[in-house]
């Protein structure tokens, strides 16, 4: 069984998957969101969603436990709390989703999302005005959705926390604490549908290392660059990849009609 799972993952295109794993590392240690978003549209498309979506939250809940642990020391837990148990409830519309949508209208959707996500972080919008509970628990059941059914339910409250007044530093450790209980739920919600498989385990084990290399470079990254640099950075990359993987999901399309 183990060795049947290895031989389906150990394909020359995996190389790929490894590198932007680095990639995606990065970008989650430094600005506390975005690896599903630059690693799960790449791992979809050289695979399946079944399998990238599942399998980076595995990896993820694993090698990022430590940060973690130090983000609930420094979040606000009445602002995560309400988000969290929102996306919980939330999930099993998303898992639903997942299983019964085709892969490639998966990977249009996830990148179209991605795209819209950017552009409004992009725009430097901020609200001035606290968020009501209505508007909380609609940004936590948004992520709740997205999290089930591409494993990218990091833009809606990443846009919640940067569009307001919290710095930076505040928005990275809520971001990173609300994941921390919202993954737990996910991989739940994973299990009790039958989608954490021998074939997730193994992948998720494999990209742990190029993966737990980019988190702690990106860790330690924060430490020195401006605010408007990691924006920048964390950006444009997520920009790029969902625009190269919405060109290939298109082309994948039209390539497969009649």
């Amino acid at each position: 069984m183990w060795e049947t799972a290895f031989g389906s993952i150990w394909r020359p295109e995996f190389a790929l998957v490894g590198a932007t794993a680095v990639v995606a590392g990065f970008v989650r240690g430094m600005a506390g969101f975005g690896a599903a978003l630059i690693l799960t549209p790449v791992f979809s498309a050289l695979y399946s969603p079944l399998l990238a979506v599942p399998t980076l939250g595995v990896a993820d809940l694993l090698i990022g436990m430590p940060l973690t642990i130090q983000a609930w020391r420094r979040c606000r837990w009445r602002e995560v709390l309400p988000l969290a148990i929102a996306a919980m409830v939330a999930l099993p519309i998303g898992a639903w989703v997942l299983l019964t949508m085709p892969p490639v209208a998966l990977r249009i959707a996830m990148s179209l999302f991605v795209l819209l996500a950017v552009a409004v972080l992009a725009t430097g919008w901020r609200y001035t005005r606290t968020p009501g509970l209505p508007a909380t628990l609609l940004t936590g059941g948004a992520s709740g959705i997205m999290s089930g059914a591409i494993g990218m339910g990091g833009p809606p409250v990443v846009v919640f926390w940067l569009a307001g007044q919290s710095n930076a530093a505040q928005a990275r450790a809520n971001t990173i604490a609300f994941f921390g209980v919202a993954s737990i739920g996910t991989q739940l919600m994973y299990w009790i549908n039958g989608l954490l498989t021998p074939t997730v385990f193994v992948s998720a084990a494999l990209l742990i290392p190029a993966y737990g290399t980019g988190l702690y470079v990106g860790a330690r990254a924060f430490r020195i660059i401006s605010e408007t640099t990691f924006r920048i950075i964390a950006f444009t990359l997520v920009a790029a990849v969902a625009a190269t993987t919405l060109v290939a999901a298109i082309l994948s399309l039209l390539s497969s009609a009649p």
